[in-house]
C-alpha cells in the first residue's frame, strides 16, 4: 500500500508572508498542529507547528507555568499578541522539513514518523509539489481496516496534528 492510497488531500498550507495572526486563527481555529509552508509554485519551503506559534507567545517554559499559575491577564496577552503583527510564517518556520513522496509504501512513511518523532509528514508529488499529508492515524486506520475487515477509509485525515519537524529534508 502506498501513501498516495490513503493520505489526505484537503491539506492546509500557507505562504510565507502569512501573519502571526493568520497563523494562530488557522492552527487554532481548525485544531491542527502543523502548516506546511509553500511557494508560488506550491513547493514546500518549511513548515510551522502549533509550538513554533506558542514558543513566541510564550517563549520560556517557565513563563508558561507561571500563566497557569496565576490569574490570567488577558490584556497583557492581547498586547503580546499585538507585538506579534510583524511576523509572518518565514520569521518562524522550520525550513529543513521530513517529508513522503506518493510512491512511498506506507510502512516506510510509518518508519520515518517513528524514528523522527513526528506524527505526521506532507506528501509531495515527483515535482515536490505539495499534494497531501499522511498522519500515523491514516496508517493505523487503513492497517487495521485492511486487516479486520470493512472499507479503508478513503481521503486519508481531516487534517494533520502532531509534532516538530526539526531534522534535514530526506526523501524516499
Amino acid at each position: 500500500m502506498t501513501v498516495a492510497e490513503i493520505m489526505s488531500r484537503a491539506v492546509m498550507t500557507v505562504t510565507p508572508d502569512t501573519t502571526y495572526r493568520d497563523l494562530c486563527k488557522k492552527i487554532f481555529s481548525t485544531h491542527i498542529h502543523t502548516l506546511p509552508v509553500v511557494n508560488q509554485e506550491n513547493k514546500l519551503i518549511g513548515i510551522v507547528t502549533r509550538k513554533d506559534i506558542l514558543e513566541r507567545l510564550y517563549p520560556k517554559y517557565q513563563d508558561v507555568m507561571d500563566y497557569l499559575e496565576t490569574p490570567q491577564d488577558f490584556e497583557a496577552m492581547e498586547e503580546r499578541i499585538r507585538e506579534m503583527a510583524p511576523i509572518q510564517a518565514r520569521d518562524i518556520m522550520c525550513r529543513t522539513v521530513i517529508f513522503s513522496r506518493e510512491s512511498t509504501l506506507v510502512m516506510r512513511a510509518l518508519s520515518r514518523m517513528i524514528v523522527r518523532h513526528v506524527d505526521q509528514l506532507p506528501v509531495l508529488n515527483d515535482e515536490d509539489e505539495v499534494v497531501g499529508v499522511i498522519t500515523k492515524g491514516d496508517i493505523f486506520y487503513s492497517l487495521f481496516r485492511k486487516n479486520f475487515g470493512g472499507k479503508t477509509k478513503s481521503g486519508g485525515s481531516k487534517q494533520h496534528a502532531g509534532k516538530r519537524h526539526r531534522t534535514k529534508k530526506k526523501q524516499t
